[in-house]
């Protein structure tokens, strides 16, 4: 039997390891239960906002297993050109010398990242989809903590974040998605916004502001076992936010989450596509794994 209460999932960010949300949703879609909600962070955030807009697991599966690099990474020229302007503005900088030209806010546009949410997302808004979902992100001029969400009922907000109620899904998620140093922020109104993640990794506590009884939380982030080792700028930068983040993770989601998945997904790299499949794996064997705690969630005492 169903319980009455209204139930959260939250999909924690990760990169490629938020893989690992598909075989989670497999394992719940397998024995029946949907949550009433579903909040995202970062790679979460995709996954999230698929499932709400309806997609099924199977689509969502496909659409992971056919990812490659060259859908969300920019290799343009105007990615050789941010660099070169990265690099020149912090020279002439250090040396105080003038600087005619607009300083990159990240090595990427995100041009092929925005382009492939928008393919898969459409115009959609958050009013159209099929359940209520709520997507973070983090204005980087302030630190506000901005939520993206269609809800009617009044949400008392605390006074380092915002809700924004209209808009595109996409946009949302190409914002949530902007990690730091990495994709330029993506300007959304008055906010220049970057990766949900620097405030609430894995959005256990706004599940609980929507209305969430209980809350379903997977963490796809660094767990204590280190990457292989760093060879790439994208890796610096990912491992660095995931180690700065692990401790803050943990006293959250102890606060706010029911209950906690936490596939191992060690020494999954930004460029280790061929791993999603591996990723996918672990998060379905978890979530089986954890299954009588999860059924105490979506059944009645």
């Amino acid at each position: 039997m169903r319980s009455n209460k209204k139930i959260g999932l939250a999909l924690g960010g990760g990169f490629l390891r938020g893989a690992a949300h598909i075989g989670v949703l497999r394992v719940l879609e397998k024995e029946g239960f949907k949550p009433d909600m579903v909040a995202g962070t970062s790679a979460g955030s995709i996954v999230a906002s698929l499932y709400a807009a309806g997609w099924s697991v199977d689509r969502i599966e496909d659409m992971a297993l056919s990812l490659s690099a060259k859908e969300v990474y920019d290799d343009d020229l105007s990615t050789l050109v941010n660099i070169g302007l990265i690099a020149a503005g912090s020279i002439t900088g250090i040396f105080k010398l003038p600087w005619p030209f607009k300083r990159p806010l990240g090595l990427m546009k995100g041009k092929r990242l925005q382009k492939f949410l928008d393919n898969n997302l459409q115009d959609q808004e958050f009013k159209d989809l099929q359940m209520l979902l709520a997507i973070t992100a983090v204005d980087v001029n302030c630190g506000t903590k901005v939520i993206f969400v269609h809800e009617p009922v009044r949400i008392s907000a605390a006074l380092d974040e915002v809700y924004l109620r209209k808009g595109r899904v996409a946009d949302a998620v190409r914002a949530s998605t902007a990690v730091p140093g990495l994709f330029e922020p993506k300007t959304i109104g008055n906010y220049q916004l970057i990766d949900g993640g620097l405030r609430e990794q894995v959005p256990a506590e706004v599940l609980h502001k929507l209305g969430a009884d209980v809350v379903l939380a997977v963490d796809v982030g660094y767990d204590g076992d280190p990457y292989t080792r760093v060879n790439s700028i994208f890796h610096v930068l990912l491992q660095t936010l995931d180690i700065i983040r692990a401790d803050a993770i943990k006293r959250e989601l102890s606060q706010y989450a029911d209950l906690v998945l936490r596939p191992p997904l060690s020494k999954i790299s930004p460029m280790d596509f061929h791993r999603i499949p591996f990723a996918i794996a672990q998060g379905e064997k978890t979530a089986r794994e954890m299954l009588p705690e999860i059924e105490k969630l979506f059944r009645s005492s």
